[in-house]
């Protein structure tokens, strides 16, 4: 037999197991502490306190309960349309966004996404400014060139 909690989460998670766990307090006022998070392989998260937290007591017994599942009604995305896949921080307004249309938008909170390792892309890239090293594409200048009609021969690899 399994059994089934609605409940909210009542503070910050504790890390210093070797699983997350939660409190939280469900219908009637009961409080439960010390309830393992369990997450998704590959997926983390660290829900905050007045968030919404699903917990099933294995064997019906409410002293072990396991949070499968979190949310957050405050910060549920509106802006999802049917079919739509998002990864969001809610604190923020970064998203990750797998549109109906089939295209992936990224959007960070702070406008930089950075990313390590080598890129490799088979489709062109459109950018408003390209600069590498330090150099504008749109503005740089090349010395030894006469200024007029002249013009430099195509770039060379290095």
């Amino acid at each position: 037999m399994m059994a089934l909690g609605l409940g909210r989460l009542l503070k910050d998670t504790d890390e210093s197991q070797t699983i997350s766990l939660v409190q939280a307090v469900l219908p009637g006022g009961e409080v439960r502490s010390d309830i393992p998070l369990m997450q998704h392989y590959g997926f983390a998260s660290r829900p905050r306190a007045g968030g919404d937290v699903v917990v099933v007591f294995q064997g019906g017994d409410r002293a072990q309960g396991v949070a499968v599942a979190t949310g957050d009604q405050r910060n549920r995305p509106t802006w999802l349309q049917p079919g739509e896949v998002a990864l969001y921080h809610p604190p923020t307004g970064a998203r990750i966004r797998m549109q109906a249309d089939g295209s992936i938008s990224i959007e960070p909170g702070n406008g930089n996404v950075h990313a390590g390792g080598n890129w490799d892309f088979s489709g062109q890239i459109t950018a408003k400014e390209v600069v590498a090293g330090g150099v504008k594409l749109s503005l740089h200048e090349h010395p030894g060139v006469q200024k007029g009609g002249s013009k430099t021969g195509a770039p060379a690899p290095s």
